[in-house]
């Protein structure tokens, strides 16, 4: 079966026209190669929920995170800990501030 799908591209003509143009294509291929592009940039990629906690718990669970490791990057305790990485950045400032981590 064949799915026909209307779409309006006012908005991004100029964009299209320059694809056509360097790729040699239709409207129609351009705007395939462009939903495949797409999609296997976001192929393999997660949606990750941000936990709202109190900043005491997340210090707390940062802490226990850091335990006996050593090193370890801001961006890779907010991934594991689903926490914001400027919340995990503050937290860790403080930390520095207080003695208890090292920056890189």
């Amino acid at each position: 079966m064949q799915y026909v799908y209307p779409l309006d591209l006012t908005e991004v003509e100029e964009e299209l026209k320059c694809i056509i143009a360097k790729l040699g294509v239709s409207k129609a291929e351009a705007v395939r190669e462009a939903i495949r592009f797409f999609a296997a940039e976001l192929k393999g990629l997660e949606i990750v929920e941000l936990r709202d906690i109190p900043k005491e718990q997340a210090r707390k669970e940062i802490i226990d995170f850091i335990k006996g490791k050593e090193k370890v990057w801001a961006d890779e305790i907010a991934d594991a800990l689903r926490l914001d990485l400027t919340f995990v950045q503050d937290i860790l400032k403080e930390l520095w501030d207080e003695g208890y981590v090292e920056p890189d």
